[in-house]
């Protein structure tokens, strides 16, 4: 999922920090680094949240015109199941069902959580990045 932001004229560097700072709070091992079209911090092993997967968080743009996206990436080398849910649920007790469901979960009260954070990040921000045009005036 991604949201996009206009008109606030936000330091993404700044934001990013911030951003980076709700997964220390949530105790998420996390990696924030530079790309070229902006900023990008993987995160994984909360005990907060348990998921199958580690989240990928980009910010890119300018500080006026901004998107933010917000996406659970699962480990390429865990195979998918490929057997029914019914045959899963009849022959392990619905174990793996439950894990998936409690993931799922896990994960959408993450994403609630994130957004909440970011909202108020970007409002916090508003005006803190250096207009470029004012001071060249």
């Amino acid at each position: 999922m991604h949201r996009n932001w206009n008109g606030k004229n936000v330091d993404l560097a700044l934001l990013t920090t911030r951003i980076g700072d709700f997964f220390k709070v949530k105790d998420f091992e996390a990696v924030k680094g530079e790309i070229p079209t902006g900023y990008q911090i993987f995160a994984e092993n909360s005990p907060h949240y348990k998921m199958n997967g580690y989240v990928s968080v980009t910010v890119e743009g300018k500080p006026d015109d901004f998107i933010v996206e917000f996406k659970l990436c699962t480990d390429k080398k865990k195979p998918a199941f490929p057997h029914s849910v019914l045959l899963e649920s009849m022959i392990l007790g619905g174990y793996f069902v439950s894990r998936r469901l409690k993931s799922e979960e896990s994960l959408l009260m993450l994403e609630k959580d994130f957004w909440r954070h970011v909202e108020n990040a970007v409002l916090q921000l508003g005006n803190s990045a250096k207009n470029s045009a004012h001071l060249s005036e």
